[in-house]
């Protein structure tokens, strides 16, 4: 057979010479070694085939599995199990360290497009960002992420070139299973991404569901200006500062100039916006009228995506609309089930509602996929305080604690945690050791408040208070319930119930604990408002749909 008249030139010609559709014969390439070959030279997407070697594939009794892009090594079978895999941030190898956003933005996306695969956990983006510089083998980090398998890169941006190198290891025998280098230009960045989890699928012997495959090749920013845009901002907008924020927000709208409307782009708009309120920078009704409208847009344009619920989920919450807020998230679960903020926020709700059992039930899960991040670390013990455990929940606390001791919020829970144990002398060296810079947050300055009111100190308690700080602890379920607590270590009954109310009025509706569990609110049962609050509490806890 001549050269000419073997060689197949497209997806369309090799699916119509197996009689198959296009979307079938890239499954079998990537499941089953089917025989394909690429133009290093051009796009990823430029194929051709020969029709003697699909012929001996096709007769061939044992297939081959995962073959490399370049130039068709084959990677090692892997024995099958439960797969579980973590993607370390890729390094920067560019000329400028203003490539990093590049590199973690290419991790992002991987962890992203992996983790839509339901019979694959892959540990979440905060966990595996924990270990961006660290000097550790792979066993090591494996054992601290719970995964077998590791897959370590880097990318390298000269101008409009692009190099991007992977490798997938086994990290208990510390063996590589697979390794390749892909070329191309800016503009191929998508086709490297797509090409780069399918061969790791390949490779680890994983079989895609017809909607897993389709959302592979999906493209949700089809520029890649404006993809560049959105990565950038996601950097910017994880600093927490309010310079980075303004600029992931504007980065964003120069991202919308260049594509038009865009779910993902007004997805990531609304979060940024957001950004605003988890940073302590603004509190008002701005940052959430923003991400309302940014909801809107991008609900209407794609109502089924999984970020456009998250958002509209994070809004529901952030206005105490906590059984609206477990609807969205429910349905993001259902559109992208491993995805760790999801799990979190869906779990925080089950937990304020009185609904622990259910919370428990995602945490496992959620510690799994997330378990280097503090506050994922926490919620066993938060399970346990509302369950009346007091004791159980303080290792779960001190750990979060002790991963993020720069963290006033880490600090301000243990305090608290701390107190429902009684351990005074503990309360104290933990208030003490806030740094000086951060002395003066609410976080710091409530945890402040906690110490003095379990030393019955009440001027000095109260004085760790502000009316400022009232004002901006009303605009969340947490604080409330923290300021009810020590006033009522106080004996100030009213206003413990005023910081209780405000808590319900925020979304609290745990009634078990309220009713049984709590020991600091044992003189309110006998306050003549207490009934009534318990009452409405009661009422919208058996109302709570899961």
């Amino acid at each position: 057979m001549s050269t000419a008249s073997n060689r197949l030139d497209s997806w369309k010609e090799i699916a119509a010479y197996l009689n198959r559709g296009v979307r079938t014969v890239r499954r079998w390439e990537t499941e089953e070694g089917l025989p394909v070959h690429r133009h290093v030279h051009r796009a990823l997407g430029s194929v051709y085939a020969y029709k003697s070697e699909i012929d001996a594939w096709r007769s061939s009794e044992q297939r081959a599995v995962g073959k490399s892009v370049s130039d068709g090594t084959r990677a090692r079978s892997i024995s099958r199990s439960p797969k579980s895999i973590a993607v370390l941030p890729f390094a920067n190898l560019s000329s400028g360290l203003e490539n990093d956003y590049f590199a973690d933005g290419l991790t992002d996306e991987l962890i992203a497009n992996l983790s839509r695969i339901l019979s694959l956990r892959v540990t979440s983006r905060t966990s595996s960002m924990a270990f961006k510089g660290a000097n550790k083998d792979v066993r090591t980090i494996a054992k601290a992420l719970g995964v077998r398998y590791i897959l370590e890169g880097a990318v390298r941006r000269a101008g409009n070139r692009l190099r991007i190198s992977a490798q997938l290891i086994e990290a208990s025998a510390d063996e590589h299973v697979w390794a390749d280098i892909y070329d191309g230009s800016i503009e191929d960045v998508f086709a490297m991404q797509e090409r780069l989890a399918r061969v790791i699928v390949s490779a680890l012997e994983l079989r895609l569901t017809e909607d897993e495959d389709r959302r592979l090749a999906e493209r949700p920013i089809p520029d890649v200006r404006a993809y560049e845009c959105y990565l950038r901002a996601r950097h910017e907008a994880w600093r927490w500062r309010q310079d980075a924020i303004d600029r992931a927000v504007q980065l964003l709208r120069t991202g919308l100039e260049i594509v038009g409307d865009n779910a993902e782009l007004y997805a990531a708009l609304g979060f940024a916006y957001l950004q605003y309120r988890e940073a302590g920078i603004d509190f008002t009704e701005h940052p959430l009228g923003q991400a309302d409208a940014c909801a809107a847009r991008a609900f209407a344009l794609d109502p089924s995506s999984a970020p456009t619920l998250r958002l509209r989920a994070w809004i529901h919450y952030s206005r105490a609309e906590v059984q609206q807020a477990v609807q969205a998230l429910k349905a993001a679960r259902d559109m992208d089930p491993n995805n760790a903020d999801t799990l979190l926020l869906l779990a925080n709700c089950y937990l304020i509602s009185g609904r622990t059992s259910s919370a428990r039930l995602l945490i496992q899960p959620l510690l799994a996929i997330d378990p280097l991040t503090p506050l994922t670390r926490c919620l066993p013990g938060y399970a346990d305080v509302l369950e009346g455990r007091f004791a159980a929940a303080v290792e779960p606390y001190r750990q979060m604690f002790e991963m993020d001791p720069d963290n006033p919020m880490a600090r301000l829970f243990y305090v608290f945690i701390l107190s429902l144990n009684k351990r005074t002398a503990a309360i104290r060296d933990v208030v003490q050791q806030f740094a000086p810079d951060v002395k003066e947050t609410i976080p710091a300055r409530v945890a402040l408040f906690l110490a003095r009111a379990h030393d019955k100190d009440e001027r000095a308690a109260r004085s760790a208070l502000t009316s400022e700080i009232e004002s901006v602890a009303s605009a969340s379920d947490v604080f409330p319930r923290l300021l009810a607590h020590g006033f009522a270590l106080l004996g100030d009954s009213d206003r413990a119930l005023h910081w209780l109310e405000v808590a319900v009025q925020r979304g609290f509706i745990n009634y078990p604990f309220l009713a049984k569990h709590d020991p600091s609110l044992a003189q309110l049962r006998k306050h003549p408002r207490w009934s009534e609050l318990l009452g409405t509490v009661r009422q919208r806890w058996e109302r709570f749909e899961e």
